[in-house]
């Protein structure tokens, strides 16, 4: 790479986290305006940090196993930093620092994206997944609407099998030569998709933790499953920041029944506050490891 695109990538990874940190501000001054500055016990708050600190290396570990390189802790502090792209509307931040920073680490940019695309693919489907929970614990919907989640839960795992995502980059141009070789092996897939089934428990037993302030929980398995379901619809819909307002719809409509609309609300804000709080914590602790000249150190470049 010359000078001068040396300096555009530079400039431009330093861009998108001034960016980055500038619309997480705004969403943790939203979070803190949405419940008028007041808190739960401490203690759940702290619980509630800890899963998300646990989230966060889960993701990130699948992140690094995915790219299937040596600098296993430089990814996962990139994928700790670029995490902070998903608050910035519009997106493609998020994916845009992880590939960028893999990029500055050795990681082609072709490989970098099919890396991104696979655990994109594995969170979905472990979202779906505990929609076959939700079939079962969900007895107030109606039985065609668990039947639905249950069998869509089930037939979504073909999605994490390598051959048909070898297959479709092989029906683009681009990528066809290269198809078997960008696409993570099947071991490493079901790595990230393990992460991701156990980043999601963690995320909804902290809602269920946060929502504990509210009440007495009586069917927390309902709740467990409502939550993960939420959260993988706010997730899907991709031009929202975060799944911001479709992810608290959803589990209005699923736990209605359980606790008042307000209360259900104001848990997940009460849990987005401390999530928040606790990725720019993490964020900042793993930001020296992901300057680009220390990224280059030792790297060597693939080739696109």
């Amino acid at each position: 790479m010359s000078r001068p695109r040396r300096t555009l990538f530079r400039l431009a990874i330093a861009a998108f986290v001034v960016v980055a940190i500038v619309f997480f501000a705004l969403a943790l001054i939203k979070a803190w305006q949405d419940t008028d500055g007041q808190l739960p016990e401490v203690w759940r708050m702290l619980v509630t940090g800890g899963l998300a600190v646990l989230v966060l290396l889960a993701f990130g570990y699948a992140w690094a196993v995915l790219l299937g390189a040596d600098r296993r802790i430089d990814h996962l502090a990139a994928f700790l930093v670029a995490n902070l792209g998903k608050y910035i509307p519009g997106a493609v931040w998020q994916a845009t620092g992880q590939v960028g920073l893999a990029k500055t680490a050795g990681v082609s940019v072709k490989r970098g994206a099919a890396a991104f695309t696979v655990q994109a693919i594995t969170q979905a489907v472990s979202g779906a997944t505990f929609c076959v929970l939700l079939a079962f614990v969900w007895t107030d919907a109606a039985l065609v609407l668990r039947i639905v989640l249950g069998v869509g839960g089930v037939g979504a795992i073909v999605l994490i099998d390598r051959r048909w995502m070898v297959w479709v980059l092989h029906k683009i141009p681009r990528t066809r030569d290269a198809s078997n070789d960008l696409i993570p092996g099947q071991r490493l897939i079901l790595l990230a998709y393990a992460a991701s089934l156990f980043s999601l428990a963690a995320t909804s037993v902290g809602y269920l933790v946060m929502l504990g302030s509210f009440g007495s929980v009586d069917n927390p398995a309902l709740i467990v499953a409502g939550y993960a379901a939420a959260w993988t619809a706010g997730f899907v819909a991709v031009p929202l920041p975060s799944g911001l307002g479709l992810r608290e719809a959803v589990l209005v409509g699923i736990l209605h029944g359980e606790f008042p609309a307000a209360v259900l609300v104001a848990a997940s804000v009460y849990q987005r506050l401390v999530v928040i709080a606790t990725e720019g914590i993490v964020a900042a602790i793993a930001s020296h490891r992901v300057r680009p000249s220390r990224l280059r150190t030792a790297a060597t470049p693939e080739t696109d």
